[in-house]
């Protein structure tokens, strides 16, 4: 075996050479001290698999690296394979992200893609985007189920073509409608936010009108452990661009970091994962088929938002007060709220604010003490707004029935206001032709494609207090869609009914009543910031 020439045993001890040194400084930021981070230079699975060691390795993790993997770079993927294949340690998956990139999914598949809840997504906006550019072939970017026979995708192709159509000009003509309602400023970054104001009132009316089978682009960041599931999670679903995505997810990933991804394709691993996963999903199915039949509750009278339970029951102060001062004391945690609820108002009242401080923006977050309280919701509203709130990761439980335009829609104001409501109305008598006609052939789940994002759909999920003051302050923002925007608005009123105190301290809710001026503030505010940048970082 060659001698290694970045480390050497002394008296019994491993000691780092001056050329092992040297090296360090391309690898770490800092050689020396206790806290360092890996640089672009250390090849990521040699890091990660030094990392993996550290459980059974008294030595510094630099003297790891440099004695295991730097003089041998091939010993990495087989110490990989050995740890999670021999030992069975998953979580040495999570000491590699994936940077994966999925182009052309359906408005369908994202919302699968991004199921995950330890991963980071960023997808195309529809609020900020034109939807009707089309490919090089002269198409409108939208998803086409591979199994449709000739005569059902003519039909799929041709009303998918005159509702994009229909969008198309809608969604330009209400650009020009809203920028003829408001004088055009002549100051630069003013002109700028107004530009970007407009375009997205526009946007956010007309998206109602792009079908679930718009393709979008998701980005997504994830430890290989959540790409191992997200494989899983796509394999074992009813629908076909799902496992067709699952296969092409791992073929990719398996080339950055497939050493952490092979249990994914042995039977008795990854096979019986995605089989179980089928097993119990299609026994559910069959069982609501058998007992619920074609049941299907009116809309009519059914709200918006609904609060359908919260937890703990009892007064507010005593749950959260005993959780605010538990790391502080001595005491059994029961013995601590028992004394607590003999504390007058005020007491509690002192102890709550001191725990809530004065926050100063959104992004003060109380401490996790909040987590006691849990509420859950239930939402009858559209595919768009969907969109935007099940990506937050902290919710419990989030979970959607299938899409169908039994339940409805609204047409925005805009529109009714720009006299295009007759086109609008068309483009959603098209989708329910197409929907109805698919399912009609037996193609139930290829049919939800029809569907429009302005067409309801019930979503429910539980929320602790804590991520509530995130999802609620952040999504009635200003620059927040209006439709999503009064979503938030209700459920914080619905909140503070039951729990006052939390809800006031919630402070940066937003319920500004003028949206459309409130984003031209934003905008202006978001070119502000562009324009310091530039003057900071000149383009030479």
């Amino acid at each position: 075996m060659a001698k290694n020439p970045y480390i050497v045993k002394s008296d019994g001890k491993l000691a780092i050479t001056k050329r092992g040194y040297k090296f360090l400084q391309k690898i770490v930021t800092d050689p020396y001290g206790d806290v360092y981070a890996f640089t672009d230079e250390a090849p990521r699975l040699l890091a990660a698999a030094s990392m993996a060691r550290l459980s059974r390795s008294a030595q510094n993790l630099r003297k790891t690296y440099l004695l295991e993997f730097a003089a041998t770079e091939s010993a990495a993927p087989e110490f990989i394979e050995k740890v999670v294949a021999g030992f069975g340690d998953d979580s040495v998956k999570q000491l590699i992200y994936v940077l994966l990139v999925v182009e052309g999914a359906s408005n369908l598949l994202t919302k699968k893609l991004e199921w995950g809840r330890f991963a980071g997504y960023l997808e195309q906006s529809t609020r900020y985007i034109y939807f009707d550019q089309k490919d090089e072939s002269g198409r409108y970017k939208y998803y086409i189920p591979q199994n449709l026979p000739p005569e059902i995708k003519l039909t799929y192709t041709e009303h998918m073509n005159t509702i994009f159509d229909n969008y198309s000009y809608i969604v330009r003509e209400l650009t020009d409608f809203v920028r003829l309602q408001t004088k055009e400023p002549k100051d630069k970054l003013e002109r700028a936010a107004w530009l970007g104001a407009t375009r997205a009132q526009a946007c956010d009316a007309a998206r109602v009108l792009l079908p679930s089978a718009t393709q979008s682009t998701v980005g997504i960041v994830a430890p290989a452990q959540s790409v191992e599931n997200l494989i899983y999670f796509l394999a074992s679903q009813t629908l076909a661009e799902a496992q067709e995505t699952a296969k092409v997810i791992l073929r990719e990933s398996k080339k950055v970091v497939g050493p952490f991804l092979k249990q994914v394709e042995r039977p008795e691993r990854g096979g019986a994962a995605i089989v179980y996963r089928q097993d119990t999903s299609s026994a559910v199915a069959n069982l609501a088929k058998s007992y619920f039949g074609g049941f299907s509750h009116s809309v009519s009278n059914s709200a918006e938002v609904t609060l359908v339970d919260w937890w703990p029951k009892g007064d507010e102060l005593d749950i959260l007060v005993p959780e605010m001062l538990f790391s502080e004391m001595k005491m059994p945690v029961k013995m601590l709220q028992n004394r607590v609820q003999t504390w007058p108002r005020e007491q509690k009242l002192e102890v709550f604010n001191s725990y809530v401080g004065e926050r100063l923006n959104y992004r003060h977050k109380p401490g996790r003490a909040f987590e006691k309280i849990h509420h859950e919701w239930e939402l009858l509203i559209d595919y768009g707004k969907f969109r935007d709130l099940q990506r937050h990761r902290v919710l419990d439980m989030p979970e959607w029935q299938r899409l169908s335009p039994a339940y409805g829609y609204d047409v925005p104001k805009l529109v009714k206001e720009s006299g295009m409501e007759n086109m609008f109305q068309n483009c959603f008598e098209l989708s329910e032709d197409l929907y109805n006609y698919m399912n009609g052939v037996g193609l139930a789940e290829e049919a939800q494609y029809a569907t429009l994002l302005g067409h309801k759909m019930r979503f429910r999920f539980m929320m602790n207090a804590r991520e509530a003051f995130h999802l609620l302050e952040l999504r009635t923002q200003p620059q927040g869609h209006p439709g999503y925007r009064q979503v938030c608005i209700e459920m914080h009123k619905l909140l503070s009914e039951i729990h006052p105190l939390s809800g006031a301290a919630m402070k940066f809710v937003d319920k500004g009543e003028d949206p459309e001026l409130t984003r031209m503030a934003a905008e202006l505010a978001t070119q502000r910031k562009l324009s310091l940048l530039k003057q900071e970082n000149p383009v030479e």
